[in-house]
């Protein structure tokens, strides 16, 4: 059963006051830390890559569990493989399903291997095999590069997880990049030509901070912070350059790249259920407000989760981060995966 959704019955999470001092601090930290940082159209994507795998960047690098294999499956290009990272629970958890997890980073940074403690955290607390995949990044390999690479890992997935992995495929989730490329992934498979895929029984979306209109929304403009708070619109829309080059703007709102333009009516009673989560410090507030609440227009079951003064990327730190409230968006997961088993 579909929980009581905040964005219709609790105005004030998008009251500024309703944001804890905690969690006020943890904004000021991170946009003092932004202040002044090289950008990495500055630098180039490839060397800003590096600069952040050795910690060299605002953000902190990535952590690499021993518990992480890697693989990789085919692609629809000849010649090509799509890397991808797999995280069984090591808590003695059985395996109840496989979570594909599409990672963000603007479709330019951050890889298969960017998430290993978040992905090892949520495989232990939900019995999940987290399959997270490699998709090609702009500017390097602009659209539909890394889309086509997701819809494979999905194709891949919907025919051999139970056969390979041991557990179908439940869930497709992932944060900003991520939930935009998860959204896209729904859309495909829904629309697919083939029966197995367009008909395959899967449990949900878990959707977070996503990019649903490459156009931008009002959010985009009216959010306007001292200093960066981790994403702006100037810094979306250099991404948005990388992996869109020359499109025009009517382009942009076509549903293979802003899904938010997608005639969801015509899928009624095939949606999967959906969680949907944002901090209201987030330029891509009204993108989640907005996709929501069309998903529930079209009669899909929907949950939304609105953290007062949560910023862009909340639930990518460590639960135990003061001021961060990556514990609301894993405890929201957990109950959603628990109620759509």
């Amino acid at each position: 059963m579909a929980t009581k959704n905040p964005i219709q019955i609790d105005p004030k999470v998008f009251d500024p006051k309703s944001i804890s001092a905690d969690t006020h601090a943890f904004n000021k930290y991170l946009m003092e830390i932004m202040k002044g940082a090289p950008r990495w159209w500055e630098v180039g994507a490839a060397k800003y890559r590096e600069m952040r795998a050795r910690g060299e960047t605002p953000l902190p690098a990535a952590t690499y569990l021993d518990s992480a294999e890697q693989t990789n499956i085919p692609s629809r290009d000849s010649g090509r493989d799509i890397p991808c990272r797999i995280l069984k629970p090591t808590n003695g958890k059985s395996i109840e399903g496989v979570y594909m997890h599409i990672h963000g980073g603007g479709w330019v940074l951050q890889s298969e291997s960017s998430q290993d403690v978040v992905l090892q955290d949520l495989a232990n607390t939900n019995g999940m095999l987290m399959f997270s995949v490699g998709y090609r990044l702009a500017p390097e390999d602009p659209f539909p590069a890394g889309p086509n690479d997701c819809y494979d890992a999905a194709e891949w997935l919907v025919d051999n997880a139970q056969s390979k992995l041991g557990a179908p495929l439940k869930y497709v989730g992932g944060e900003s990049a991520g939930g935009h490329l998860s959204m896209l992934v729904m859309l495909h498979l829904l629309q697919h030509t083939e029966s197995r895929y367009n008909s395959f029984d899967w449990k949900g979306l878990i959707l977070h901070f996503g990019a649903y209109d490459m156009t931008y929304l009002p959010s985009a403009y009216n959010f306007n912070p001292p200093e960066t708070l981790v994403l702006d619109k100037d810094v979306m829309e250099h991404f948005s350059e990388a992996f869109l080059p020359g499109m025009s703007l009517e382009e942009k709102k076509h549903p293979s790249v802003s899904p938010l333009y997608a005639n969801l009516e015509k899928l009624r009673g095939r949606l999967p259920p959906a969680l949907f989560t944002c901090g209201t410090c987030d330029v891509l507030m009204d993108d989640t407000v907005l996709m929501s609440a069309k998903y529930q227009m079209a009669g899909a079951e929907t949950e939304v989760l609105i953290v007062p003064g949560g910023p862009h990327g909340y639930s990518m730190y460590p639960k135990a981060t003061k001021g961060a409230q990556a514990d609301k968006a894993m405890e929201a997961v957990e109950r959603f995966i628990s109620s759509h088993p």
